[in-house]
């Protein structure tokens, strides 16, 4: 039907063999014993062997991350599937089998320009020569004015089947991606493969390198072609039949494997095969709404702030009263769906949290001015820091009020030590005057509380405490005094008040007292090593 040049086996490459498919069973017979009193498997239910074979299969199990895999460029982690199951006898691996075919879709990805390790897709941003492309990811960065490069991997986490010489002997797969770059006259020759669910996390990156970098979409074109990788085609007429027809490959399967490039917008072309036309029509409509302008984005950002805000606001005050299991209960489902709120502000302004891991992306695109609306006359970058700031003070609010003193303190430190970091005249003046320093000051208050917490009850919590035995300020009464700079004479009530309500001494509240004895008090309430000197 379609042939490509990039997709012909490479006389020259590895042929070391994928997990495209089971291997076939040994010849051993079903009545061998190996063992004593062997569970009867076969005996179970069909329906209920499937299950066991999906549990099995299950990729997540058997996704494997290393430092040795980090160093070649698999930060993602790389599948490794293991088959012995299949091996037992022909029954099961015609059963298995089964199960693998139906809950395993492949994708291959090809694209012009190689990697370590192939899982990271480099796509050239501006103008670029053909020789260039055979230099290290490495030696591309450093090209300023001429080549641009960026990657395609989720939190650069994208995790990876096989890539190269295997990726191109893998025959297992239901699409194949084909990135080319028209202007510069390259073919797509280097191949990864990836599954069908790890496709978003493809997708959203390479969405966030097309908002650092305006031009890069506009340079490529791209190809989707659907096959069925289980079918052997006849003839021609039974293959052209299964062009209008999607290959006999249900339409809710094709949807995941082609509507994920919805977030790949403005393309210099695009080319799809074997799809059905009702899918190719939904990827259109999806592809051509615009992405939500720098003003919409800060305001979406500031709208789940506010909720967030509100629904936190909404429990009872009282963080100490265990008395009553539903107020508790009420109180934990607020902060949950705050902190949700708050995730989403993040993403909205294009930061991603997953557990704890923060990634911060499209730079570039808050670089312009804002023009109208609630943000007019400021810069992207300077509401996104102040975003930023209000985000996780509430965040490290959040926590404190699940009572997960752990995630406050992480939080609220790796803020506490950027701040620290980046002190300067400049800078504090930005902090303490242009945003009044409310939010820089409850990163610290709040975090104090944490690490207070944690300090009361230093055995249960020595895992954490451990990670920061290097940083001088981590200790609750430290932080504490670093937020008095930043605590306004307004806020000084609502902060003395908060930590009233985290049952903290009354000697540590004085810190945030009358501007006329609060320098006595840091004296007499904070030890030489930072942590509080007053009993509980």
């Amino acid at each position: 039907m379609f042939q490509f040049s990039s997709l012909v086996s490479n006389p020259f490459a590895s042929r070391s063999t994928p997990p495209e498919a089971p291997p076939e069973p040994s010849n051993v017979s079903e009545e061998a014993a190996t063992g004593p009193n062997p569970f009867p498997f076969l005996g179970l239910p069909l329906e209920l062997r499937e299950q066991i074979y999906s549990i099995y299969f299950n990729p997540s199990d058997h996704l494997v991350r290393s430092t040795e895999l980090e160093a070649k460029g698999f930060f993602g982690g790389v599948y490794h599937w293991d088959f012995d199951l299949l091996r037992v006898n022909r029954q099961v691996y015609e059963e298995a089998k089964k199960v693998w075919r139906r809950e395993n879709v492949f994708v291959k990805v090809a694209t012009p320009w190689p990697s370590a390790g192939m899982y990271r897709v480099y796509l050239m941003a501006t103008e670029g020569v053909p020789e260039l492309l055979e230099l290290t990811a490495t030696t591309l960065s450093g090209i300023r004015g001429r080549l641009l490069v960026n990657h395609i991997s989720s939190e650069g986490l994208v995790p990876i089947v096989c890539t190269d010489a295997r990726a191109d002997a893998f025959t297992s797969y239901h699409a194949v991606v084909q990135i080319t770059a028209p202007f510069h006259g390259v073919v797509p020759e280097h191949m990864v493969v990836m599954l069908v669910d790890d496709l978003h996390l493809f997708t959203k990156t390479w969405y966030y390198s097309a908002l650092s970098y305006p031009m890069l979409n506009e340079r490529l074109s791209t190809t989707f072609v659907l096959r069925n990788p289980y079918v052997e085609p006849n003839d021609e007429e039974e293959d052209a039949q299964g062009e209008q027809e999607g290959l006999g490959i249900p339409v809710a399967l094709q949807r995941k494997l082609l509507l994920p490039f919805e977030h790949v917008k403005g393309l210099h072309s695009i080319s799809i095969h074997g799809y059905s036309p009702t899918v190719r029509e939904e990827l259109a409509r999806l592809q051509a709404k615009p992405i939500p302008t720098l003003r919409e984005s800060v305001e979406s950002a500031t709208d789940f702030m506010l909720a967030g805000d509100a629904v936190l606001a909404s429990s009872n005050a009282d963080t100490n009263n265990n008395d009553n299991p539903d107020a508790q209960a009420a109180n934990e489902e607020a902060a949950l769906q705050a902190l949700e709120l708050y995730r989403k502000a993040f993403h909205a302004i294009h930061i991603l949290i997953h557990g704890r891991t923060r990634r911060v992306l499209a730079d570039d695109f808050f670089h312009d001015s804002i023009t109208s609306g609630r943000y007019a006359g400021q810069t992207g970058i300077t509401v996104r820091v102040v975003l930023r700031l209000k985000l996780v003070s509430r965040t490290i609010a959040a926590y404190n009020k699940l009572g997960q003193w752990g995630e406050a303190a992480f939080w609220g430190f790796r803020t506490v030590q950027i701040l620290q970091e980046s002190f300067n005249t400049d800078f504090e003046h930005f902090l303490t005057d242009f945003i009044e320093g409310s939010d820089a000051g409850w990163v610290y208050v709040r975090t104090g509380i944490a690490f207070w917490h944690m300090e009361r009850d230093k055995e249960a919590w020595l895992g954490e405490l451990i990670s920061y035995a290097d940083e001088p300020v981590a200790e609750s009464g430290r932080l504490w005094v670093a937020a008095r700079r930043f605590v306004k004479s307004a806020a000084r009530a609502d902060v003395r008040k908060e930590l009233q309500g985290y049952g903290v001494p009354q000697a540590m509240i004085n810190l945030f007292g009358d501007v006329a004895t609060r320098d006595e008090v840091v004296e007499s309430t904070v030890a030489d090593d930072g942590s509080s000197t007053s009993e509980d």
